[in-house]
């Protein structure tokens, strides 16, 4: 009974939450298709200050929310709890409720729109997820229901995937999954599922189109062709867990060299800053979406795209750029799909989606959610390509994640029967 009150009130609160997130994704995605092709024009004026700009918005962060930074680990840990190795939520705030400060939502998405448009090889989707959250988190303060603020909080987050990326699937699966591999918060569901497709209507209302490509599956593919598709998945998944250790033993050194995070960020922001002008005249800045809609619309490309881009992302993200990683790890593996594309003769264009949505399962330790962005995104014809890439690089990537404080929850059944026999 008092979960069906739980479900029942959450989804009503779902429409209200759903709104908001849609009118937030449509705004902010139209600011950034203005941002983003401006930004490539000018490069020359607005790259060589994304040092500086970048110092400003590590003042801002310290000045008025100092957890800003933490991007989705923020949602898992702050509100969501510690989850223990069984699936069980260890911590649930029972004593202190934490809350997100106000004006959270404002100062991050200004904070991300100027490091998109100053070049940082940053992405979008952690600052408007992370909103989603702050949202979730706020509507259980002002309607009095704290007791259901993880369910209103996996709700936000769900609407702000699906706005940003009219991915409603994806959205929801996405806000269930993120905070601790294997388990499902399923009493969360239907408010996602309300919340989802309605920031996905009104994104849609607003102006706002996101990327979607169809893409046609091998017609009668062979034993080789599925082989090597086989060995490609593995190779993705094995760079989404790369990804993941590069970016850990980057921040680790970072942390240990540079202890002042202000000339950190103007010494390493500048001279990244004058990389991405010279090679190739900015085109790894940003998100990466330009990479992917250029190989899925014929435009040249160059084998190393995925290396370069792979580097600075993770130099971006290490100094102190927060806007997100699903974009840039998708891009780098598009760009990887390509280079394998080239190497194996396999369909250009299927190679770099499942590139693309392999390594992103890989890197941020999720199965179900961009399987489904996978689909919405690049259609239903190659379902089981994807499906089985994305399962592949789930399988290989040894519960790693960019997310770090993401749980997880025992994969093996001998180790849960171990477990079990020793309590």
């Amino acid at each position: 009974m008092k979960k069906s009150k739980e479900i029942i009130i959450c989804s009503l609160l779902a429409v209200i939450i759903g709104i908001q997130l849609g009118f937030i994704c449509g705004f902010f995605g139209r600011i950034l298709e203005f941002i983003e092709p401006y930004r490539d024009e000018h490069y020359i004026y607005l790259v060589p200050f994304m040092g500086v700009a970048g110092a400003a918005i590590i003042f801002l962060y310290r000045h008025f929310s100092p957890n800003s930074e933490q991007g989705l680990n923020l949602a898992i840990s702050y509100n969501m709890g510690e989850v223990g190795e069984k699936g069980e939520i260890t911590d649930d705030h029972s004593s202190h409720i934490g809350t997100y400060p106000s004006g959270y939502v404002l100062l991050k998405l200004f904070t991300n729109a100027i490091m998109l448009l100053f070049g940082a090889s940053t992405g979008k989707e952690g600052t408007v997820a992370t909103c989603g959250a702050a949202i979730g988190d706020y509507t259980s303060r002002i309607f009095r229901c704290r007791s259901y603020f993880r369910t209103l909080l996996i709700t936000g987050v769900a609407a702000a995937v699906s706005g940003l990326f009219q991915t409603p699937l994806g959205g929801i699966f996405f806000a269930l999954e993120f905070s601790a591999a294997g388990l499902l918060y399923y009493h969360a569901l239907l408010p996602a599922i309300i919340a989802s497709y309605t920031a996905y209507y009104i994104s849609g209302v607003c102006g706002f189109h996101a990327f979607h490509f169809a893409v046609d599956a091998i017609e009668k593919p062979g034993g080789m062709h599925l082989f090597l598709i086989l060995i490609c998945a593995i190779i993705f998944g094995l760079a989404g867990r790369f990804f993941v250790y590069c970016l850990e033993s980057a921040k680790k050194i970072y942390s240990k060299k540079v202890k002042n995070r202000y000339m950190g960020m103007l010494v390493i922001g500048s001279v990244t800053a004058a990389f991405l002008i010279v090679i190739l005249r900015g085109r790894y800045c940003g998100t990466g979406a330009n990479l992917v809609d250029g190989l899925l619309t014929g435009e040249p490309y160059h084998i190393y795209d995925f290396a370069l881009k792979f580097i600075f992302t993770i130099i971006c993200i290490v100094i102190g750029f927060s806007g997100g990683e699903m974009m840039p790890i998708m891009s780098i593996g598009a760009t990887l799909g390509a280079a394998a594309s080239t190497l194996t003769g396999l369909p250009f264009e299927l190679m770099v989606v499942l590139g693309c949505v392999a390594m992103y399962s890989s890197a941020t330790n999720t199965l179900l959610a961009p399987v489904f962005i996978g689909i919405e995104m690049f259609g239903t014809s190659i379902a089981l390509y994807i499906t089985a890439a994305c399962a592949i690089a789930f399988a290989i990537n040894g519960n790693h994640s960019v997310y770090t404080r993401q749980g997880h929850i025992t994969r093996s059944l001998y180790n849960t029967l171990r477990n079990t026999s020793n309590e």
